[in-house]
């Protein structure tokens, strides 16, 4: 009946009444391949459902379009939130496959990539080929022809604007590639989409996430660390600035519950780093987990389950940089305390931009300014100092660095460390144990055994602090 590569599989009954009800809880877990139109979709796709034994089963986009199917003109397969079986089992293929969707391939060899993942080419390209039955530059190929789609049909930038934003490195070899997969030239993609608003911003892209998605929480959360000279939250809406590669730029996320999304608008000085930013926004809004399989594990401990809250994400910090600083800013203080810091150095170190607003200080100026006037410990100062030195420091290695050397920094200890973790974003199993917050919640609920709650320990920890 159909054709899955997968290490958990599920039974076709599953993907068969999920596509029928079109199930937006499956949007991203598994596509639908139809044979008579040689087209793949998803599940969620509003075109009359075809019969069963005209369809075939991919659990991935980039499996269907290796198998000879088009992508959905309609429902935009590309558009789908990321999801993966073996997601929070396998780190290094997790890491791996998020660097390749933030461009890591777009200028680096498959050698010099595995070698900043600390492991062989030829290792990486066996776990690709386990888990996704192809190499990492047929994914990253796939992937960068998926967001170049994406802004053909949503945005409208120029066709070379699109061919640079989406990692090619000539028009002609994206022309090419392009018409190789889609059977269409990018501008004859163009003409087919009839709904383009001629007013839009250059860049607008709607992403999708997988329901539930818990908007109030994660507004009320970022509403309490809110910092006015870099970001705004609204009550359906986070907009910021933001520094990545040497762009800079700025967004706005605009909630659609009822279409299980958000509208995003995005200025950036150089379209070279817009993959990266989009995968960074996703990772800020926390798009593509699958909460549901996360929140069924955690329900699994009987004494965690009543402090559960549906559609709970994790919303992270612009980047690990960021993340660092927050964390030494709010050792031992209040929030309201570390936020009143962190505004200080915005204000006073950050970066003018076009919105009237300011950017988070690079490290370079963190490590190279008088911080007199933050009121702290000077140990805290020359903390922060050392870390924005050491980071600098890497950033300029080729090779990938382990989070785990600031332990090394005077300062950070594992409270810190973890927070970090668990605020970038990087690992959804960090878990705070020293956090005040947190053993309160255990001590409240009575629970002693945490380590059930791993690869979802970030999670957990949201959770908790939300139950006090």
């Amino acid at each position: 009946m159909g054709c899955i590569f997968t290490t958990v599989a599920r039974p076709m009954q599953t993907y068969q009444k999920a596509r029928l009800a079109r199930d937006s809880r499956y949007d991203g877990k598994f596509f639908v391949a139809v044979k008579t139109t040689k087209i793949y979709c998803r599940p969620i796709c509003p075109a009359s459902p075809p019969k069963e034994e005209n369809v075939v089963y991919y659990q991935s986009a980039v499996q269907a379009q290796d198998a000879g199917f088009r992508p959905c003109l309609r429902c935009r397969p590309e558009s789908a939130p990321f999801s993966a079986a073996w997601l929070g089992n396998e780190a290094i293929l997790t890491k791996a496959i998020q660097r390749i969707q933030s461009g890591a391939l777009n200028q680096q060899t498959v050698e010099q990539f595995s070698e900043s993942l600390g492991i062989s080419d030829r290792y990486l390209r066996k776990i690709f080929q386990q888990h996704l039955g192809m190499s990492p530059q047929h994914y990253a190929n796939h992937h960068r022809l998926m967001l170049a789609k994406q802004l053909l049909q949503q945005t409208q930038l120029a066709v070379t604007d699109i061919a640079l934003s989406a990692g090619f490195n000539s028009v002609r070899r994206f022309n090419d590639s392009f018409k190789s997969t889609m059977k269409l030239s990018p501008s004859e993609l163009r003409k087919k989409t009839q709904n383009i608003d001629k007013t839009m911003v250059d860049i607008k892209l709607r992403l999708f996430y997988r329901p539930p998605y818990n908007w109030a929480q994660i507004q009320e959360f970022l509403q309490l660390r809110e910092l006015p000279l870099i970001e705004k939250v609204s009550s359906n809406s986070y907009s910021r600035t933001f520094s990545i590669n040497q762009s800079s730029g700025w967004f706005k996320a605009t909630h659609q519950p009822k279409k299980h999304s958000f509208d995003v608008e995005i200025s950036i000085s150089d379209y070279a780093d817009l993959m990266a930013a989009v995968a960074q926004i996703k990772k800020v809004l926390d798009l593509d987990s699958d909460i549901e399989t996360i929140e069924k594990h955690l329900a699994q401990d009987k004494k965690l389950k009543p402090v559960l809250t549906k559609g709970l994400r994790l919303p992270a910090c612009w980047n690990t940089f960021e993340a660092g600083i927050k964390a030494i800013l709010g050792q031992q203080v209040s929030v309201k305390a570390a936020y009143g810091h962190t505004h200080k150095l915005i204000e006073e170190l950050g970066s003018d931009t076009a919105q009237g607003l300011k950017l988070f200080p690079t490290p370079q100026q963190i490590a190279d300014a008088d911080l007199s006037f933050l009121r702290m410990p000077g140990r805290r100062k020359q903390t922060l100092k050392d870390f924005a030195a050491w980071f600098q420091q890497k950033e300029h290695k080729e090779q990938d660095f382990e989070l785990s050397d600031i332990l090394s920094i005077n300062g950070i200890g594992p409270w810190s460390y973890e927070y970090i973790k668990l605020r970038s974003g990087e690992d959804p199993d960090a878990f705070p144990e020293k956090d005040l917050g947190v053993i309160k919640a255990l001590e409240a609920h009575q629970i002693t055994d945490t380590s059930k709650w791993s690869p979802w320990r970030s999670y957990a920890t949201l959770h908790l602090w939300n139950s006090l």
